[in-house]
C-alpha cells in the first residue's frame, strides 16, 4: 500500500510560527504518497527545498497553495485530487495570493494532474504565475463528468513575459520544458470512453479508472475512481458477508476488507478504529470503542454498536459540540465546561488551553479557569484527540495536573497538524511523567523560554514507529544554560526525564518505588519491608513480620511472607484465625496453638474454640443458676464419655 500521511486543516492560519512552518510541512509530507485529507502548502518564503512534495500522487481532500514567495511548486507526480473536502465549500484546487515582497510563485508544476473528481478551481492573486490560465490549460479535461462545479471556476490570466510551452506540447503546459506538457485523458478519447490513453477505441480505460491508464483492464488504471483492492480498481471493497448458494444463507466473508480512503485494507492502520466496512477515527454516537484481537493476534480497536444506550463517557472538545470557540473557531477549556472533565480517566476528544481560558468573560460574567478547577484532570490517563496548551497559570512551573496522562492518540489534531503542542508558556519543565505514547500528527514544544529537560526525552519510544520522529522542539531554554543552572535529570534517571527530581524519570537506573526512582528497595530495613520484582520495589503484605538480616517476603501476597506478624492459617498470614466464618457452604472454626498456627476445631464442634478441652472442643459453658438467657443456641458439647446439648448465653 502507498505510504499514507494525514492532511491538515490549517486553511490560511499558522498553527505555530513562521520560523518552523517549513519544518512542519517537511515532517508531514516527506515520503508521502497519499494525503489522507487536505494538502495545504502555505507561508513559505525564500528558496526552501521543496523536493519532499514530489512523491505525492493522490490527495483525498483539496489542495491549497497560498502566501508563497517560492518560484516553483514541484507537485510533479500528483495525479488525482478527489475533493472529499472542498476549500471554502467550492474549490478542490485553490492557488491564491502567492507573492511576498516582490517575489512570488511562477510555476505551478502539476505536470501529472489529470483528474479532479469533485470541486472547482480557484487561481487568483498570483501576479507572477505563468501557464495555468484558461487559454493554456484545458481544465475541463481534468474534471470528472459528474463534477457539477465547473461553472464555479475562477481563473486569472497569465503573467506578462512568460516563456512559451515547449514545441512538443500539443495543447497547454505547466512549465516551459518538454516534460511539462499537459496530458489529456478525456477530450481526445473515442466515443463512449470515460478516460483513455489515446484517441483510438482500444485505448479506452476501464470504467473503474481515474486519471488515465496504461491498458484496458481494471488493473491498468493510474488511479482508481472508487477503491483500489490490491492493485485492482473496484466499485466496492469485499463485503463482511457473502451469500452461500448451498445453504441459501449469508455467511462471514473470509476475504472481507475495510474501506480506508480509496483503498481496501485487510486490517485498519494503527490508531484507526474498525467499523463494519470502513476505518474511522471517531465512532458514531450509537457505537462504543472496544478492543479485540485481530486474526494476527494483535489488539485492535473497533467501533461496536451499543445494545441500548451506550455507556456514559467523557467527551472532550470537538465532540458533541462541546467547548467555547475563539476567534479562529477553536474550542477551548473554560471555567464553564471544566467540570465535565472531573475525574475522567479517558476523554473522547481533545483539550485546548488558550489565553481566553484564563481570562474573565465580561459578556457572560464568568471568571477564568482557577487552579482548583484544573485539578479536574488529575485522574486523566488517555486522550483520543490532541492536547494543545498555549496558556497556563504563571504560578505553576509545569503541567503536573496531567501527571497521570499515559496516551495521546491524536485521532483528532490541532489544525490537522499537532497531537501534542505546548508553546508560549513560562513553565520550567513539562511534568508529564506518565506519558508513554503519542500517536498521529506532530509534537510541538516551542517558544517556552524557561523550559528545560526537553533534549532528554525518549522521542524514539514516545512516538509510534509508523509515525517516525515527527517533532519540533525549538526556542526553549538553551540546553547549556539548563545544565549550568543544574536543571538536568536526577542521577537515578535513565532514558530522560520530564522534570527535576527522582519522580520525573522516564525509567530508573536502579529501582522504582511507585512513581519515584530509588537506589535500593527496603528489603532488610524500613517500617514497610519490600521485595524486588525485577526493577520494581513492591511492599510486602501487611501481615508479614519485618525481619532483620533476611527478606521478609518473596511476593506481595499474604502467602509469600517469610514469617507472620500475627497468625498463620495454612500458607497465609492472617490477623486472626477464622472463627465462625462462612466458607464453601460451611462454617469454619479454628483456634491458634502456641506457635501461632491456626488449627481446625474437632469436626463435631460448631462453637468457637477460644476455650477448649484436650480434644479441641469447647468446655462446658452452661449458665449457672439465675443467669438470664438472651439467646438459645444448640451446640455439641464433648465430654470424656459422650456428646450432649448445652446452653450458651449471648
Amino acid at each position: 500500500m502507498n505510504i499514507v500521511c494525514l492532511g491538515t486543516d490549517m486553511k490560511l492560519d499558522l498553527p505555530s510560527s513562521l520560523e518552523n512552518h517549513y519544518e512542519t510541512l517537511k515532517l508531514l509530507y516527506t515520503d508521502c504518497k497519499v494525503v489522507h485529507g487536505n494538502l495545504e502548502i502555505t507561508h513559505l518564503h525564500g528558496n526552501p527545498d521543496l523536493s519532499f512534495l514530489e512523491g505525492i500522487v493522490e490527495v483525498q481532500g483539496y489542495v491549497l497553495v497560498a502566501h508563497l514567495s517560492v518560484s516553483v511548486l514541484p507537485l510533479d507526480n500528483l495525479r488525482i485530487i478527489r475533493g472529499s473536502q472542498l476549500y471554502n465549500s467550492n474549490y478542490t484546487l485553490a492557488v491564491l495570493d502567492n507573492t511576498v515582497g516582490g517575489l512570488g510563485l511562477r510555476t505551478l508544476r502539476l505536470r501529472s494532474l489529470t483528474e479532479i473528481l469533485l470541486g472547482a478551481v480557484y487561481i487568483w492573486g498570483n501576479p507572477q504565475l505563468c501557464y495555468p490560465d484558461p487559454e493554456n490549460i484545458v481544465w475541463r479535461d481534468m474534471l470528472d463528468k459528474p463534477n457539477t462545479y465547473a461553472d464555479r471556476h475562477r481563473l486569472q490570466g497569465p503573467a506578462p513575459n512568460c516563456p512559451s510551452c515547449a514545441s512538443v506540447c500539443a495543447k497547454g503546459c505547466w512549465g516551459e520544458t518538454a516534460q511539462d506538457c499537459q496530458t489529456l485523458t478525456q477530450i481526445n478519447c473515442a466515443f463512449g470512453c470515460q478516460r483513455c490513453k489515446g484517441p483510438k477505441p482500444h485505448d479506452c480505460c476501464h470504467t473503474q479508472c481515474a486519471a488515465g491508464c496504461t491498458g484496458p483492464k481494471d488493473s491498468d488504471c493510474l488511479a482508481c475512481r472508487h477503491f483500489n483492492d490490491s492493485g485492482v480498481c473496484k466499485e466496492n471493497c469485499p463485503p463482511p458477508t457473502i451469500y452461500d448458494p448451498v445453504t441459501f444463507q449469508t455467511k462471514p466473508n473470509p476475504n472481507k476488507k475495510f474501506n480506508f480512503g480509496a483503498t481496501c485494507v485487510k486490517t485498519c492502520p494503527y490508531n484507526y478504529l474498525a467499523m463494519e466496512v470502513a476505518c474511522t477515527l471517531v465512532c458514531p454516537k450509537t457505537n462504543q470503542e472496544v478492543i479485540v484481537a485481530n486474526p494476527e493476534g494483535n489488539e485492535q480497536q473497533k467501533c461496536e454498536k451499543c445494545e441500548g444506550d451506550c455507556p456514559k463517557v467523557c467527551y472532550g472538545l470537538g465532540m458533541d459540540n462541546l467547548g467555547v470557540m475563539d476567534n479562529h473557531g477553536v474550542t477551548m477549556v473554560t471555567s464553564t465546561n471544566v467540570e465535565q472533565f472531573n475525574k475522567c480517566k479517558k476523554i473522547f476528544g481533545s483539550l485546548a488551553f488558550l489565553p481566553q481560558s484564563f481570562a474573565r468573560d465580561s459578556a457572560s460574567n464568568t471568571s477564568g479557569l482557577s487552579l482548583e478547577q484544573l485539578s479536574a484532570f488529575k485522574s486523566l490517563e488517555e486522550i483520543t484527540g490532541y492536547l494543545y496548551v498555549d496558556a497556563w497559570p504563571e504560578e505553576w512551573t509545569d503541567l503536573h495536573v496531567f501527571e497521570n496522562l499515559k496516551v495521546i492518540r491524536g485521532r483528532m489534531l490541532y489544525k490537522g497538524v499537532f497531537s501534542l503542542a505546548i508553546q508560549n508558556l513560562h513553565i520550567r519543565s513539562v511534568g508529564l511523567r506518565s506519558l508513554r505514547s503519542v500517536s498521529g500528527g506532530l509534537v510541538l514544544l516551542h517558544n517556552n523560554s524557561q523550559l528545560c529537560y526537553t533534549s532528554s526525552l525518549p522521542w524514539s519510544t514516545l512516538l509510534h514507529p509508523t509515525q517516525g520522529p515527527h517533532r519540533i522542539v525549538s526556542l526553549n531554554q538553551d540546553a547549556q544554560l539548563c545544565e549550568e543552572e543544574g536543571r538536568v535529570c536526577h542521577q537515578l534517571c535513565k532514558g530522560g526525564c520530564w522534570g527535576p527530581g527522582p519522580n520525573q524519570c522516564v525509567s530508573c537506573t536502579a529501582f522504582k518505588r511507585g512513581t519515584e526512582c530509588v537506589d535500593q528497595c527496603d528489603i532488610y530495613q524500613g517500617s514497610i519491608r519490600e521485595y524486588a520484582a525485577e526493577s520494581l520495589c513492591v511492599a510486602c503484605h501487611s501481615e508479614c513480620q519485618p525481619l532483620n538480616g533476611s527478606a521478609s517476603c518473596r511476593g506481595s501476597g499474604a502467602e509469600h511472607c517469610s514469617e507472620c506478624r500475627n497468625f498463620q492459617d495454612g500458607e497465609f498470614c492472617v490477623d486472626h484465625c477464622p472463627s465462625g466464618e462462612k466458607e464453601d457452604q460451611q462454617t469454619v472454626w479454628k483456634y491458634s496453638n502456641a506457635s501461632g498456627h491456626c488449627l481446625s476445631c474437632n469436626t463435631n464442634c460448631t462453637l468457637s474454640c477460644t476455650v477448649m478441652d484436650e480434644r479441641g472442643c469447647p468446655v462446658d459453658k452452661r449458665p449457672g443458676p439465675g443467669t438470664t438467657i438472651a439467646a438459645l443456641q444448640w451446640v455439641e458439647w464433648c465430654s470424656s464419655s459422650s456428646c450432649w446439648p448445652c446452653w450458651s448465653s449471648t
